[in-house]
C-alpha cells in the first residue's frame, strides 16, 4: 500500500474501530488516536508527508471554484473523478508536516469551504512524498500494549506491569541485553506498597533512565517491572551493552537520583520476559 487511504479507512486500519463510515466531522480525539497509532506502527509523523484531501458531491459544478481557492494556499489539484455510485470526487494534496492539532484545525477550515460551496469535505489520506514509495516505517518501533497482573509472594502482593507487544517483536536476538534496575521505596501499610508520592517518583525515575539512554543514542525499550515488599525492579532491553553500562555507571556515580542497583544480563532467549508473560 503506497498510501494510507481516506480517513475512515485510515482510522480503521490504525485501530480506531468505533469510527462511523458516514461523512461526519472528524473529531480531534479521533485524529489524536490516529497519530498515536501511526507512531506505534513506526510512521515518523513529524516529517514532511504527502497529505491528500477529498471533497464529494452529486454534482461537480463547484469543484473548480474550490480547487482555485485552495491553489492560493499551495494545494495542488490531483483529479476529479466519478465513483461507481455516480458521486463526483475532487482530490487535492499538499506536502506538509502535521500533528493532531494542526490537521484538526485544517479540517475545520476545509469543512467551512465545503459548506460555502455546498459540497462535502470527506477527509484525508497520507502517503510518502515520493508517490512511488510506501510510507516509511521504523521496523523497530514497538506499540504500547501494557497489561497488569498481581499475585502473592511471601504473603505480600507483587504487582506486575509490562508491554506484551514484545510477543511480536522480531529483533529479540539483537536486543538481548536486559538491564535490571532495582530501587527501594517507602512502603505503606501492611501490604508494603508504595505511597502515592513514591509512585509518581518511581515513574519519573524510570523515565530518567530511558531518557538518559536515548540522549546518548543507546537504543532501548522499557519491557516490564515488578513492585514488591519495598523494592521496585524494572527491566529495559538494549542492543548496546557496553554503551548502556557506561551511561548507567555515570548515573550511579553522580548521586543525583534515588539509590539504585543495576545489572545487565545477556538473555538471547528472552527468558526474563517469558517468565513475566507466564504471570500475565
Amino acid at each position: 500500500m503506497k498510501r494510507i487511504m481516506i480517513w475512515t479507512s485510515l482510522l480503521s486500519l490504525l485501530g480506531c474501530n468505533n469510527v462511523s463510515t458516514e461523512s461526519t466531522k472528524i473529531s480531534l480525539e479521533e485524529i489524536e488516536e490516529m497519530f498515536s497509532n501511526m507512531k506505534a506502527n513506526g510512521v515518523h509523523t513529524d516529517t514532511t508527508l504527502l497529505w491528500g484531501y477529498f471533497f464529494t458531491s452529486n454534482k461537480k459544478d463547484n469543484f473548480e471554484k474550490v480547487a482555485n481557492e485552495l491553489k492560493k494556499r499551495n494545494f495542488e489539484f490531483v483529479e476529479i473523478y466519478q465513483a461507481d455510485d455516480k458521486r463526483y470526487w475532487l482530490h487535492l494534496e499538499r506536502k506538509e508536516i502535521h500533528n493532531a492539532k494542526s490537521l484538526y484545525e485544517l479540517d475545520e477550515e476545509l469543512y467551512e469551504i465545503a459548506t460555502k460551496y455546498k459540497i462535502t469535505y470527506d477527509g484525508f489520506d497520507v502517503g510518502n512524498v515520493d508517490e512511488g514509495k510506501p510510507l516509511e516505517r521504523d521496523m523497530y518501533a514497538v506499540p504500547e500494549e501494557f497489561e497488569t497482573a498481581d499475585y502473592q509472594e511471601d504473603g505480600l502482593p507483587c504487582l506486575l506491569v509490562g508491554n506484551t507487544a514484545f510477543d511480536r517483536f522480531p529483533h529479540k536476538e539483537e536486543f538481548c541485553y536486559f538491564i535490571k534496575i532495582a530501587t527501594p521505596y517507602k512502603a505503606e501499610g501492611e501490604f508494603m506498597l508504595p505511597t502515592k508520592v513514591e509512585l509518581d517518583d518511581l515513574d519519573n525515575f524510570e523515565l530518567f533512565f530511558e531518557n538518559n539512554l536515548t540522549q546518548k543514542n543507546i537504543k532501548n525499550y522499557y519491557v516490564f517491572r515488578d513492585t514488591h515488599k519495598g523494592i521496585r525492579n524494572f527491566y529495559i532491553v538494549t542492543n548496546d551493552k557496553v554503551g548502556a553500562k557506561e551511561v548507567i555507571d555515570n548515573l550511579s556515580q553522580s548521586g543525583e537520583q534515588r539509590p539504585f542497583e543495576f545489572e545487565i544480563s545477556t538473555d538471547k532467549e528472552w527468558s526474563l520476559y517469558n517468565a513475566f508473560r507466564e504471570k500475565i
